[in-house]
């Protein structure tokens, strides 16, 4: 048993070598990327944007607490 799973961890081993030499290979032979176009300003409100992220800190704070979720 202990073969096996020595069998399959080289296995693992061998695919994760191998796509990464690939991806290496594909970033190094890939051509220039084109120049960024300027990113366009977000169009949302100030006021709703910090309102969506207290609401985000809430739920986050709520959840890991345990104040919300499963009992």
């Amino acid at each position: 048993m202990a073969r096996l799973i020595l069998l399959l961890m080289l296995f693992a081993a061998l695919a994760l070598a191998i796509a990464a030499a690939a991806t290496a290979f594909r970033a190094l032979a890939a051509p220039a990327p084109a120049p960024m176009t300027p990113i366009r300003e977000d169009r949302m409100p100030k006021a709703v944007r910090t309102t969506a992220y207290v609401l985000l800190l809430l739920l986050l704070a709520g959840l890991t607490s345990g104040w919300l979720g499963p009992v």
